[in-house]
């Protein structure tokens, strides 16, 4: 697995402390403003990346690092983040970590616990920025901040927005918009009937290669974009194997987690 480190501008090698363990830390939040989007797309950057890890057989633990911050702000931050398919973070603060995703305009978190074997001093971690989110409703501002309240009035579930936010590399700003909101709602849908309609039929082995080439380009640089990729191709093939498409879809979708197969079984009353 490589990214890019943003403390060098140069691509890296991810290498864990301890062989098959890595530790990720996502620092989030800035001195005297609520959580936003921003914040909440770094926490999916560092899901992607623990998703990424596990699928090449290595566990990943996370921590989440902040600001003092209103203990209920975090948690209206953890719960967006559980509506949009986050693993939350196993502890908050503690210990080493092998690499850091920061959040856009993230302050400086409380330092962590001395670890039992620290890197040597003035050797930081790799770290992976991440971009700006620029939202096409300003949040309700009445009562504690909610990063998904910026939303709201578009309407899209949660995980088209997840869906939106994987459309563009994770350094770059994203401009969520109405108009690209809907179409991953569209998007979204249109997958989850392919998906549907092949579960229907006898199962196949994925196709491999295809399934190969979406999870190199996660672990280059945690890029989904041959996956989405992928998956727009498999369903506007109406001449491939059923089965096999559905399995794809399946495998590819457990990095995703778009809940694709989510449909299958149920039937309209």
């Amino acid at each position: 697995m490589r990214i890019t480190d943003a403390r060098t501008g140069r691509g890296t090698e991810i290498r864990p402390r301890r062989a098959g363990l890595l530790r990720v830390r996502t620092l989030v939040g800035g001195p005297g403003r609520p959580f936003d989007l921003s914040d909440l797309r770094a926490l999916l950057v560092t899901d992607l990346l623990l998703r990424t890890g596990e699928i090449r057989h290595l566990q990943v633990t996370t921590s989440l690092g902040h600001p003092a911050t209103d203990p209920q702000e975090v948690k209206l931050l953890q719960r967006d983040a559980g509506l949009l398919g986050i693993h939350p973070p196993a502890d908050d603060e503690s210990g080493a970590a092998d690499l850091e995703v920061r959040a856009h305009r993230a302050g400086p978190a409380a330092p962590p616990a001395a670890p039992e074997h620290a890197p040597e001093a003035g050797e930081p971690p790799p770290c992976i920025e991440v971009g700006p989110v620029t939202a096409p409703f300003p949040p309700d501002t009445s009562g504690l901040p909610s990063p998904l309240a910026a939303l709201s009035p578009a309407g899209p579930e949660p995980l088209a927005v997840r869906l939106a936010l994987f459309g563009t590399p994770h350094h770059a700003p994203v401009e969520l918009t109405a108009e690209s909101l809907a179409e991953a709602q569209a998007t979204l849908q249109r997958w989850r009937r392919v998906v549907t309609e092949a579960a229907r039929t006898v199962s196949r082995p994925p196709f491999a290669d295809a399934v190969q080439r979406a999870f190199d380009g996660f672990a280059d640089d945690l890029d989904p974009a041959p996956a989405l990729r992928l998956l727009d191709e498999l369903s506007t093939r109406p001449e491939l194997p059923t089965g096999a498409v559905f399995e794809t879809f399946v495998r590819v979708d457990q990095v995703l987690a778009l809940e694709l197969s989510r449909d299958v079984g149920w039937s309209p009353r």
